[in-house]
């Protein structure tokens, strides 16, 4: 196989391996080669794997696999991509890319990407049984489907041990969710923890979670900007303009930064097992 050049990038805190399409389409939607090559320690690990492509003047395609090879929208991803695709010069500072859940408009100011995507929308508020206990939160489709659950201190909520009964509840259906625990602090500042789909495990930041728990903090009676703190203490700032309800759209900023690029070597997705 010949050399892949692989861009490393981090929005947020989470981490994704960037293709451009060339590779992308050779590589990127074989899902046992993305199951490999996110597998920490024994490759180049990643939350994620990106395939960026120019479709026209200042239009770009966004592709974004699960570490499960699951094809999947990721807000934290679509920032990386814009960025990515801006120092590729592909497009300006402003853009439009075409993802799993539309045309998103991307604008970049150095490391920093305010993407404003489709507006979320509640589902519900259900209740769901975990052994003796009861979660009840909102229930937002935020590009992807999330369950929001506050709770009174982050830190002590048993995320290991709710997260994977919660995303695979009969309550959501087979899509399954993910689910996101929030804590509210002082003025419209939020801490989130999330447990994700195709990742099956705590990421340290979902920037769909972002929004669905500023989403459901606005239904609760919060103003329409929050500033949402995840695991990764990178704080994203989530503006829902228009009624709480049903706001206009959500916009979303934040870091999008490259941390290397490189060839991948030879053995890097080979020589272990992968479930």
């Amino acid at each position: 196989m010949s050399a892949v050049r692989m861009t490393k990038m981090s929005g947020a805190g989470n981490d994704f391996l960037v293709l451009g399409h060339e590779d992308g389409r050779r590589l990127a939607r074989d899902a046992e080669w993305v199951r490999r090559i996110c597998r920490r320690r024994l490759s180049v690990g990643a939350d994620g794997v990106l395939i960026v492509e120019p479709v026209g003047s200042d239009r770009v395609r966004v592709e974004f696999r699960n570490p499960d090879g699951s094809p999947a929208f990721c807000g934290n991803g679509t920032r990386c991509a814009a960025r990515y695709a801006r120092l590729q010069e592909w497009a300006g500072d402003s853009m439009l890319l075409e993802t799993a859940v539309g045309e998103v408009r991307a604008e970049i100011r150095g490391e920093l990407v305010r993407l404003t995507l489709p507006a979320p929308r509640e589902l519900g508020r259900p209740s769901i049984a975990i052994g003796d206990e009861e979660l009840s939160g909102w229930q937002v489709d935020a590009g992807v489907p999330h369950f929001v659950v506050n709770v009174d201190s982050l830190d002590d909520a048993p995320l290991a041990r709710w997260g994977p009964a919660a995303r695979r509840h009969a309550q959501f259906g087979s899509a399954g969710v993910n689910l996101d625990l929030v804590e509210h602090g002082p003025g419209n500042q939020i801490r989130l923890r999330t447990w994700e789909r195709g990742v099956e495990g705590e990421t340290l930041a979902c920037g769909s979670g972002a929004v669905a728990a500023a989403f459901a903090a606005r239904l609760g009676g919060a103003a329409e900007e929050q500033s949402v703190i995840p695991a990764s203490g990178v704080t994203l700032l989530v503006q829902l303009p228009g009624p709480c309800e049903k706001p206009q759209s959500a916009v979303v900023t934040g870091d999008a930064r490259v941390i290397f690029e490189g060839t991948l070597g030879a053995d890097a997705a080979h020589g272990f097992e992968v479930s």
